[in-house]
C-alpha cells in the first residue's frame, strides 16, 4: 500500500487513509489541518501543500495518514502564532503541525509543552508583477506598491520610501497590480502564489531573480509535542529525504507556492531595521 502524491489526488486522502488503516499496524499520523487554508489544506477535497506532504511523511514512517479538520474564517491571514491550532496540538488532538514558522522562541513562546524540528523549507514575502518589474527592493522607493494589510510589507515598504497601496486580501492586492492601481505587489508568497494560479487572465508573475532579504523571511517547521523526540526525528528525517529527491518542491510548484531551501537568516527587528 503506497500514499503517492498522485495518488492522493485521484482518490482523495480520505478514502486512501481507510485503506491504509487496515494495512498498517502503527497508530496514524495526525495532522492539525485548518479546514479553510489553501495552499497548505482544504477539508474540501482533502488537499493541500502540508496535506500531501504529511501524507508522505506518514507513508515514509509506515504508519496511516489522518487530517484532524479545524474549522477557521475563510479568510487569508498574514503568519501568526494565533492562526495555528496549538492547544489542539499541546492537548493531544493531533500530532503535528507542518509549515509552522520559526524560531521556537518566537511563535512557541509559552508553549513549553510544543517544540519544533529541523526547518525543512524557507518561505517570504516575494514581489508579483507584469513582465520587466525590476527584481530588487530598492526600485521600489516612490513607486506604488500592492501591500495585504496588518503585515510586515507595511513596514519594509515604509523603510524604503515607497508608496503603499493596502488591499485586505493577496487576491485584491494582485488584481489591484493588474488594473494599474500599484505598480508592483509585495506580498507572503505561498498565499499569493496560490491566488495568482486562480487568476490565469492576470499577465502577472512572481518576479525571477528577487532574492528576499532576512527581514522578509521565515523557515518553516513541523511542530509537534515536546515528549515526542523520537516522532520529530522521524518526521525530520523524511522530510530531509522528500527535499533530497526534490518532492518537496514538486508538490509546492504544484500549489503555486515559491520553493526556497531554508535561509541562513530570518526575519527579526535588527534585519528589518537594514531595510532602512
Amino acid at each position: 500500500m503506497t500514499l503517492h502524491v498522485a495518488a492522493l489526488r485521484n482518490a482523495g486522502v480520505a478514502a486512501l487513509c481507510v485503506v491504509a488503516s487496515a494495512v498498517y499496524a502503527a497508530p496514524p499520523l495526525r495532522l492539525c489541518a485548518l479546514a479553510h487554508n489553501l495552499p497548505y489544506s482544504a477539508r474540501e477535497g482533502a488537499r493541500g501543500f502540508d496535506v500531501e506532504v504529511a501524507a508522505n511523511v506518514a507513508q515514509a514512517l509506515a504508519r496511516p495518514f489522518e487530517a484532524v479538520w479545524i474549522d477557521n474564517p475563510e479568510v487569508l491571514q498574514e503568519i501568526d502564532d494565533s492562526d495555528f491550532p496549538v492547544h489542539r496540538l499541546r492537548k493531544g488532538a493531533c500530532d503535528a503541525i507542518f509549515s509552522m514558522p520559526g524560531p521556537a522562541r518566537d511563535t512557541l513562546k509559552n508553549l513549553p509543552g510544543l517544540a519544533l524540528g529541523s526547518a525543512y523549507y524557507g518561505a517570504a514575502f516575494e514581489l508579483f508583477g507584469p513582465p520587466g518589474t525590476p527584481p530588487y527592493l530598492k526600485a521600489l522607493k516612490a513607486r506604488d506598491v500592492a501591500i495585504q494589510a496588518q503585515t510586515v510589507a507595511s513596514f519594509a515598504i515604509a523603510f524604503l520610501h515607497g508608496k503603499q497601496r493596502t488591499y485586505f486580501v493577496p487576491r485584491a492586492a494582485l488584481e489591484g497590480v493588474a488594473r494599474g492601481e500599484a505598480d508592483v505587489a509585495l506580498l507572503w508568497g505561498p498565499t499569493a502564489g496560490w491566488q495568482l494560479r486562480q487568476l490565469p487572465a492576470l499577465d502577472l508573475a512572481i518576479v525571477e531573480g528577487y532574492a528576499p532579504p532576512a527581514a522578509l523571511a521565515w523557515n518553516l517547521h513541523v511542530a509537534t509535542r515536546a515528549a515526542d523526540p523520537a516522532l520529530r526525528e522521524a518526521i525530520d528525517t523524511a522530510l530531509d529525504a522528500m527535499t533530497r529527491d526534490g518532492m518537496l518542491a514538486k508538490i509546492a510548484a504544484d500549489y503555486g507556492i515559491p520553493w526556497h531551501a531554508p535561509f541562513p537568516v530570518t526575519y527579526s527587528l535588527t534585519e528589518l531595521n537594514k531595510l532602512r
